[in-house]
């Protein structure tokens, strides 16, 4: 299922304030309140929109540690294993899979710069086999954001609740189970949906 510009315009309302409720985001992007809820409930069942959570300015405050960013290079066959085991790692905040020799790119948060040539020697690289290639502090980030998708190439990976089907068409057919909304490929999908469990549905929408 494609996105459409009412679906990038609800994206840009939140990602310039994640905390507007549908009734703000819908009043500024003049549609209806069940409108923008049931837009952001299909993009949250899909993935797309993963967490609301707050992006910190380290910089704003004295004794923050260092961020920093550490090159490395990883055996081909084994880059994603070795990426998920980073991504365990305390220090660790975010893993970049990339392209090239130098295929992994590490952001750290760190107490100094001591820290930082800790973790360059620490035996969990070692073992995990990756060669570190280069790494840099942070001195300033002027800018932090992750990109909105392409309204007219992107498409959201919905699947149908019964059958697991893709769903193909802009306007799924759903059913709202107290605050759950769930997605339907085709009428037969939906029809033996309720069937099945209409009995509790009922119970869960009347409380």
């Amino acid at each position: 299922m494609k996105l459409d510009p009412l679906d990038i315009l609800i994206l840009k309302e939140l990602a310039a304030d994640g905390r507007a409720s549908f009734r703000e985001i819908a009043k500024r992007a003049s549609l209806s309140t069940p409108t923008v809820s049931s837009r952001f409930g299909r993009m949250n069942r899909a993935g797309l929109i993963r967490k609301f959570a707050p992006i910190f300015n380290l910089e704003a405050v004295d004794n923050a540690g260092i961020l920093a960013l550490v090159t490395m290079n990883a055996p081909p066959s084994r880059t994603d294993e070795i990426a998920k085991e980073l991504g365990k790692m305390e220090q660790v905040y975010e893993v970049i899979v990339t392209t090239g020799r130098d295929n992994l790119v590490t952001k750290l948060r760190l107490e100094n710069a001591q820290a930082l040539q800790r973790f360059l020697n620490s035996p969990t690289l070692k073992k995990l086999d990756v060669k570190v290639s280069g790494s840099q502090i942070i001195t300033a980030t002027v800018k932090d954001e992750y990109p909105l998708p392409f309204a007219e190439s992107f498409r959201l990976n919905l699947r149908c609740d019964l059958c697991k089907g893709e769903i193909s068409s802009p306007r799924p057919y759903t059913i709202k189970v107290a605050s759950t909304r769930y997605y339907f490929c085709c009428k037969t999908c939906k029809k033996d949906y309720l069937a099945k469990h209409g009995e509790a549905i009922k119970l869960l929408n009347e409380r």
